[in-house]
């Protein structure tokens, strides 16, 4: 017996990495040596299906090193699949016997061969000439319909849909009679539904017990739901019913996410800049929220958060909307909507370039946004759609094998934290249960199914939170797990988890917010068109919509009372205008649990800023490695030990930078401004004449950050009390950052320091403020930075004092106490240094922003020459300082400040 057997799997291609700015087609003809280098590592980190941080300093061309990188590995990728796809086919185990022969032999091995390769490509060109196939059906269909409409019109007569529409009858509440908008449908649980009702197969109200997959059928076909629902689960549809749109087969992309629109649009116009743009023809779609995207005015109008703008759009667009209530930008046809999603694929847009062009075919942005996902190639996206499952799976965002990258990841952790951090206070709880309450009484009759069962255990829920928290007075606060807390507030006998799973299943919170509007709107009527105050509002509570949103968030938080990390923290404060205030609020603190749902699914995720450092308690807390949780897949494909640090230099020469640490102020007095030294006079006295001097000698402006609001009032105050103020005024006006804006503050210092002859300006402001970060001041802008004390959060906050405990104890080690540094663990410790340190470096990142740029760096506060402290600065920082890591007198300081600016850099 003869037994030939051919490769089971053929080897894959591993894509070179290019070694010239051209052959990633970088729009420069020279990049720096940082930016070919960045490509490469970059190149090679998503090649290689690894997770890397990248830390290139502001002014070194980032986002084009991004693009050109990623965008060049995704077009070799493609190549690649043309190149090995006969490589599949070829790819068969054959196994033949010496017993026949050598033609039949011959012949079923060449027909494997051929079957494997049909099978190689045929589910991936099934799916596209499917959805191809109903293109061109439904654009057939469409347009044979609006022929037959026109001919209509010019006879007079009703066309079929329109006589469909007369049939229906508004009923006493404004609802369409096949369809009662207000009224939730009826809802069954999967626990009911496994339990059968004995009997004639009817349920409490006489109606017939249908099974889940027919009630699903049901609903589609009674045409209830939203025209373009994300729950609709239509692409599984028999694609030859040109009504059901088929799936879109999604194809290999680069997810790019950053913190605001601004910055995504800045990424967009980088784009459009190279040659992926102008001869790749890349296509490109950029997401936003409704509050970016929605051109429908009357959905705008009057909206107080995006949760109005969100609900008022759902309801817009159901099928039983009246004509003259439903949004004219939603086409009751696909072809305009197929249009947009050519045109948007056609020329790279913007949030803004979107909604023009929204305008302009009177078809939705945001729905058309969402449909061109599946053919981009690039998909630029806000941090927090990226970060949320829930908003992922509502906008049909696929992570599997793509690309992600996270721009301005500094504060990433602590913005997944944030995301799954919600709080509800007393008046909203309050508010919603009189919502509810209303809604029963009103439409209980209606009812169904197990509709009204769990509507009285959400009444009895949000009856049981404000009894608890009513009595609660000023100054409490505890922290509790969720468990005791549900305990504490005799709730513990409510099943919380199908609470939550009820309200997103039976989409109870949109059908309260269309009754609280139309309640809102009958009492206008009354009222002689006066507008009333809503539901909510009537109880000094917050908007219908956004209690609704933060009622929902914090149950789906509560429905997972055993989630590793998690707190709840119970707080009352007292004010004197609304006395005492409690609030509830949920604290995520252990955001792998999100981050590892990207990792596991993601082929590569690159984190990207500006100052990424310091980086090591990043990375143990997206990917823990020591300790982790059994409710975590223990097979990520990413892990700590394959997580990669590239950080790189500045570009511009070291001359141009200038940093020093001053340990003592003029008069010699030690500058140390921690929490006991910040009401000592003499030592705020000291930072002001050092400040005064330090703008005597430096050109252009000065900006300095301090650690918080109360210090920079506390030394403004001494400052202007000695004189100091009008010291510095002389020479440069001072401009003061507050709590509540900066735009006109920031426009007012930037004349100053751009008008002919001006000596410069002074801005004071506030580490972690408005100016802190995402502000450019390049050039005269900000030719000094000084740093005014170390900006380490406060521990009174309990947050804080929870994360830093859970992070100490992250390796199984007991946690030491928190409430002051020398009692901390050492984890806890490397934690709070971090987050201090992550603030600082972004506020200095400010000035240098271009090659030429040159600035000097001045920290007035000697724990800057701490190792544990100068370790974590930036390294083209630590490279410029003539004196290393040691705190210098003031009279060095200044001399050598001085010196910096007698250079020429021209």
């Amino acid at each position: 017996m003869v037994t030939q057997t051919l490769e089971k799997t053929a080897p894959a291609e591993c894509l070179p990495t290019p070694q010239s700015a051209s052959e990633f087609s970088f729009p420069i003809a020279t990049p720096y040596p940082i930016q070919l280098d960045f490509m490469q590592r970059l190149f090679e980190t998503i090649e290689k299906r690894e997770f890397a941080i990248f830390e290139s300093p502001t002014g070194t061309g980032k986002s084009l090193s991004i693009i050109c990188g990623a965008l060049t590995w995704l077009k070799h990728d493609s190549e690649r699949k043309v190149r090995t796809a006969p490589a599949a086919a070829s790819s068969v185990a054959v196994t033949e016997d010496d017993q026949r022969p050598d033609w039949v032999v011959a012949y079923e091995k060449k027909k494997q061969l051929d079957d494997a390769g049909n099978a190689a490509g045929s589910d991936e060109d099934d799916v596209q000439q499917k959805y191809l196939r109903w293109v061109v059906n439904t654009r057939r269909r469409e347009a044979a319909e609006r022929k037959e409409r026109l001919v209509a019109s010019r006879r007079g007569a009703p066309t079929a849909s329109k006589a469909e529409s007369n049939k229906r009858k508004p009923d006493e509440d404004g609802n369409s009679s096949d369809g009662e908008a207000v009224v939730v449908e009826a809802y069954y649980s999967g626990d009911e539904e496994a339990q059968q009702k004995p009997g004639n197969g009817l349920d409490d109200d006489g109606q017939v017990q249908y099974s889940a997959s027919v009630r699903k059928l049901l609903e589609r076909r009674a045409g209830n739901r939203p025209l373009y629902d994300s729950s609709d689960d239509s692409d599984n549809g028999d694609p030859s019913d040109t009504a059901v749109p088929p799936k879109e087969p999604s194809i290999t992309k680069v997810i790019y996410a950053s913190r605001t629109h601004s910055q995504l649009q800045q990424f967009i116009n980088e784009i459009k800049r190279t040659q992926f743009a102008s001869a790749d023809k890349v296509k490109c779609v950029t997401l936003g929220s409704r509050v970016q995207l929605c051109v429908n005015e009357r959905a705008r109008q009057g909206a107080q958060s995006v949760h109005t703008i969100n609900e008022r759009c759902l309801e817009m667009q159901t099928a039983g909307s009246k004509k003259s209530a439903r949004c004219g930008y939603l086409p009751l046809q696909h072809t305009p909507m197929l249009d947009f999603k050519d045109a948007t694929g056609a020329l790279i847009m913007d949030i803004e370039e979107l909604a023009k062009e929204g305008r302009r075919r009177c078809t939705c942005p945001y729905y058309g946004a969402r449909a061109s996902i599946n053919s981009a190639q690039v998909v630029a996206l806000p941090y927090n759609t990226l970060l949320s499952r829930s908003a992922r799976q509502a906008m049909g965002i696929l992570l599997a094998g793509n690309v992600v990258v996270i721009d301005e990841a500094h504060n990433l952790v602590d913005t997944i934290m944030a995301i799954h951090s919600i709080s509800l206070d007393l008046r909203t709880v309050r508010a919603l249960q009189e919502m509810v309450q209303m809604y029963f009484t009103k439409y209980w009759r209606r009812l169904k199914g197990s509709n009204v069962t769990y509507i009285r255990q959400t009444i009895a829920l949000l009856k049981a939170l404000g009894k608890f928290m009513q009595p609660i007075t000023g100054g409490t606060t505890r922290v509790v797990s969720v468990n005791e807390f549900l305990t504490m507030a005799h709730a513990d006998h409510i099943n919380v988890y199908k609470i939550d799973r009820y309200l997103r299943e039976s989409k109870l919170g949109r059908k309260l917010n269309m009754f609280s509007d139309r309640l809102g709107q009958k009492d206008s009527d009354v009222t002689s068109k006066r507008p009333t105050a809503s539901v909510c509002e009537s109880v000094a509570g917050p908007a219908p919509a956004t209690a609704v949103a933060a009622f929902e968030a914090f149950m789906e938080c509560l429905g997972k009372p055993n989630r590793t990390g998690s707190r709840l923290i119970i707080r009352a404060t007292s004010s004197s205008e609304s006395g005492v205030e409690v609030e509830l609020k949920y604290l995520q603190l252990d955001p792998s649990e999100a981050f590892s749902e990207i990792c596991s699914e993601a082929r590569a995720v690159i984190l990207a800023g500006g100052t990424m450092k310091p980086a090591n308690d990043v990375v143990e807390q997206l990917l823990p490695s020591n300790s982790k949780p059994q409710s975590m897949p223990l097979d990520l494909k990413l892990d700590p030990a394959n997580a990669r640090l590239f950080a790189w230099s500045h570009v511009v020469d070291q001359s141009h930078i200038c940093s020093v640490v001053v340990g003592s102020g003029p008069t010699g007095t030690a500058l140390r401004f921690t929490h006991g030294d910040q009401g000592d006079p003499s030592k705020l006295r000291e930072a002001g004449l050092a400040l005064a001097a330090l703008c005597q000698v430096t050109p252009g402006g000065v900006v300095a950050f301090f650690p918080s609001y109360a210090l920079l009032d506390r030394m403004h105050r001494n400052w202007t009390s000695v004189g100091i103020i009008d010291r510095i005024s002389k020479r440069k006006p001072v401009f003061i950052e507050s709590s509540t804006s900066s735009g006109d503050v920031l426009e007012l210092y930037s004349a100053r320091v751009k008008a002919a002859g001006s000596t410069g300006a002074l801005l004071l402001s506030v580490v972690g403020g408005r100016l802190s970060e995402g502000i450019n001041f390049s050039d005269d802008l900000g030719r000094a930075v000084v740093m005014v004390g170390v900006p380490f959060p406060s521990l009174a906050s309990p947050e804080l004092a929870e994360r830093l405990a859970y992070y100490e104890g992250m390796t199984g080690a007991p946690s030491a106490g928190s409430g002051v540094i020398g009692s901390m663990g050492p984890r806890a410790r490397e934690l709070y240094e971090s987050l201090c340190m992550r603030a600082v470096n972004q506020s200095i990142g400010r000035a240098i922003r271009h090659r030429n740029d040159y600035a000097t760096i001045v920290f007035l506060d000697a724990r800057y020459a701490e190792p544990r402290i100068s370790r974590k600065l930036p390294t083209w920082i630590v490279g410029s300082s003539g004196s290393g890591a040691t705190a210098s007198a003031f009279g060095p300081a200044l001399a050598q400040v001085a010196s910096f600016f007698k250079q020429d850099f021209a």
